[in-house]
């Protein structure tokens, strides 16, 4: 068996390895990319959910009515 030549300080598996590393690298990248714009995305509804919620909870003060006057000196 003969020991692979190597080219410039690298042999072609290591070139092919380190090509190989980059592109699940990037593809990594990709996905925490996603994954932050989907947390985002989900925390925005849930605040704005939450929001509504508390709205809903918490009525409108109704005003208050003018007092009666009874008329009952007839």
């Amino acid at each position: 068996m003969t020991k692979p030549q190597q080219t410039g300080g690298a042999s072609v598996r290591e070139l092919k390895a380190a090509a190989l590393d980059a592109l699940i690298k990037q593809e990594l990248a990709r996905k925490r990319a996603s994954d932050a714009a989907k947390t985002a995305r989900l925390r925005a509804l849930r605040l704005a959910r939450d929001a509504a919620e508390a709205q809903k909870a918490e009525p409108a003060p109704k005003p208050k009515r003018a007092a009666r006057k009874d008329d009952t000196s007839v």
